[in-house]
């Protein structure tokens, strides 16, 4: 996925059912990536793992998981942006706690400042 520090107005908006790469295809055995499951411009941006997407359409549940981004009003000038990421059952329990202990951490550290990296390009354009 590239590194973004602004932002590009040339770049469209996803629909549901388009994929989203976090890396080249060519690289991870072209797993790097998920589905836009939910989009509403200026509300909520769910993605899910593409077999899942395959699930949704045929009206069952996701079950490996999701990651969104939504929007919540506080007023009529702020917003909450609000991260929730959804996973899967792990295979075991060994798996968990390594996925607990180290996993989620990193996670929450990536994430945290790639969201505060989004509040500062929202904040400074206008």
């Amino acid at each position: 996925m590239p590194k973004v520090e602004h932002l590009v107005p040339e770049w469209t908006a996803w629909s549901d059912g388009e994929t989203v790469w976090f890396g080249t295809p060519k690289r991870f055995q072209g797993q790097a990536s998920m589905v836009a499951a939910m989009v509403e411009p200026q509300r909520a941006f769910i993605m899910v793992s593409p077999p899942d997407w395959q699930k949704l359409e045929a009206g069952a549940r996701g079950e490996i998981g999701s990651w969104g981004f939504v929007l919540v009003p506080i007023d009529a000038t702020y917003a909450r942006l609000m991260a929730r990421l959804r996973g899967g059952r792990s295979p075991s329990l060994w798996s968990r706690v390594v996925g607990v202990s180290f996993g989620e951490r990193l996670h929450f550290v990536m994430e945290r400042k790639m969201l505060l990296s989004i509040q500062r390009l929202s904040e400074t354009t206008s």
